[in-house]
């Protein structure tokens, strides 16, 4: 339904009454028909324009809290983790 973007004076059809129409307000449409100026109507989008995709907010990360456990020691450290340094076997030399 067509909203005002303007304030009009209108007189109701059944009464007689002088109408004050404030913008935001979606008339009947008996009464909208009364309302001939085009400016006074909010400018619908146009038809040929696709809305804009509805972007949903406030959901969670599906990803969250499921790193692995090298990307922690990684991030907490700084990045630079040392590598632990290969065992040696003692030889039995006597």
């Amino acid at each position: 339904m067509p909203r005002l973007i303007a304030a009009v004076y209108v007189q109701d059809p059944s009464t007689r009454q002088e109408l004050i129409l404030l913008p935001g307000e979606c008339p009947s449409p008996e009464v909208a028909a009364l309302v001939t100026n085009p400016d006074a109507w909010e400018v619908p989008p146009d038809e040929s324009e696709p809305e804009p995709e509805p972007v949903a907010v406030g959901e969670p990360d599906p990803t969250a809290g499921q790193a692995k456990p090298d990307q922690e020691q990684e991030e907490a450290g700084g990045g630079g983790s040392k590598k632990p340094s290969p065992r040696r076997s003692r030889s039995s030399a006597s």
